[in-house]
């Protein structure tokens, strides 16, 4: 997987419990539907926390998706 880590437009769901569900994203002019999210981590650096969703597309296509959560940003993390 390639390091992208830039900032997307993401439509993502978030749920009474806390919980978020990323839906679908929009990534160099594509709109990209999330039809799984097969794992989701905290990762916490330099005193940021950041939730990272592997999510899978097409039933083959991985991308992971951050969510920086003190500026309530999306990004490409990897693809």
């Amino acid at each position: 997987m390639k390091i992208i880590n830039k900032p997307i437009k993401v439509m993502a769901i978030f749920n009474a419990d806390g919980k978020i569900e990323p839906v679908k994203f929009w990534y160099e002019d594509m709109t990209i539907r999330v039809e799984k999210v097969m794992k989701t981590y905290i990762e916490k650096l330099y005193g940021k926390t950041n939730i990272i969703f592997v999510c899978l597309h097409n039933g083959k296509d991985i991308y992971e998706l951050k969510y920086e959560v003190d500026s309530n940003t999306w990004y490409m993390h990897k693809k």
